[in-house]
């Protein structure tokens, strides 16, 4: 899953020569709240579209606006993952997309990148969710799939994060496709990892909602 795959080029950027008094809101369709603004193929910053109207009153063309920065913006080649820690950065719910030359090519909404992360194999595939509590030193990837496994079973995604009630540890999730989490909770439980969640099948479509907006949450957005 790629950038590539979900890059917008509509609407086009804005040149900082632009008149202001030629944009208006209503003109753009909903969803769409920043604009990129554009030099010369460059980025130079997003054009919030609730700050217009003041915009108007203070200024004449986009050049003189006080524009979004974004200091780490997205790249064609770059996985959703990577994506959604840009997206935490930035601070913002949008990111400029720019080519292998460094000029500008689209935009991508975080909206957008969380539906295709939800439309994905992983999340659309039938099974359970297991949430182990890691020591860093401690984690392998590796090792908690030859776990899995071991049960006839295949993690599907993983997500991992710091504890924020403990620095020295991480939150695994995993998404595997089993019906029945027991066996494969037994197991890990037997090689001492600590579960702190499970989540069975009959719960995976609410849960898969609910660990986007967690995730969306983490980032902080």
């Amino acid at each position: 899953m790629l950038v590539s795959e979900i890059v917008r080029k509509v609407p086009g950027p804005l040149s900082p020569k632009d008149e202001l008094a030629d944009l208006f809101r209503e003109d753009f369709e909903e969803g769409i709240d920043y604009l990129a603004v554009v030099e010369e193929n460059k980025f130079l910053g997003f054009l919030p579209l609730a700050d217009l109207e003041t915009e108007k009153e203070i200024n004449k063309n986009v050049g003189e606006c006080d524009l979004e920065k974004v200091d780490k913006p997205a790249t064609a080649g770059q996985h959703f993952f990577e994506v959604l820690v840009l997206f935490r950065k930035a601070n913002l719910p949008v990111l400029p997309v720019l080519d292998e030359k460094g000029d500008y090519d689209g935009f991508i909404l975080l909206g957008q990148a969380l539906e295709a992360l939800s439309d994905s194999y992983a999340f659309q595939t039938e099974g359970g969710v297991i949430v182990l509590s890691v020591m860093m030193n401690d984690y392998s990837l590796s090792e908690i799939s030859r776990l899995v496994e071991a049960n006839q079973s295949k993690i599907l995604a993983v997500v991992a994060e710091a504890d924020p009630l403990a620095q020295e540890r991480l939150i695994v999730h995993l998404k595997i496709n089993q019906k029945d989490l027991s066996r494969i909770v037994a197991t890990l439980e037997r090689f001492d990892y600590q579960v702190v969640e499970v989540h069975h099948k009959s719960e995976s479509t609410s849960l898969d909602q609910e660990r986007l907006d967690l995730l969306m949450k983490y980032l902080g957005i």
